[in-house]
């Protein structure tokens, strides 16, 4: 397996967790919060805010980059 596969499979894996726990937090007896609800808590501070933006950087840069 080459190095490109292994990074495929490991976002594949971090995709397929955060849409499990996206399922799990909308079911009516769940604990875990939404992605609504965890981004909302972080947009609160301006560090959270920074952090959001430099996360929305780094995925353009890496995925929608020529």
């Amino acid at each position: 397996m080459t190095s490109h596969a292994v990074t495929l499979v490991g976002y594949l894996v971090l995709v397929a967790t955060g849409l499990g726990l996206e399922l799990a937090s909308r079911r009516a007896d769940s604990r875990v919060p939404s992605i609504r609800v965890v981004l909302g808590r972080i947009m609160i501070s301006r560090a959270g805010r920074l952090a959001v933006t430099a996360g929305w950087a780094w995925l353009g840069l890496h995925f929608f980059a020529l």
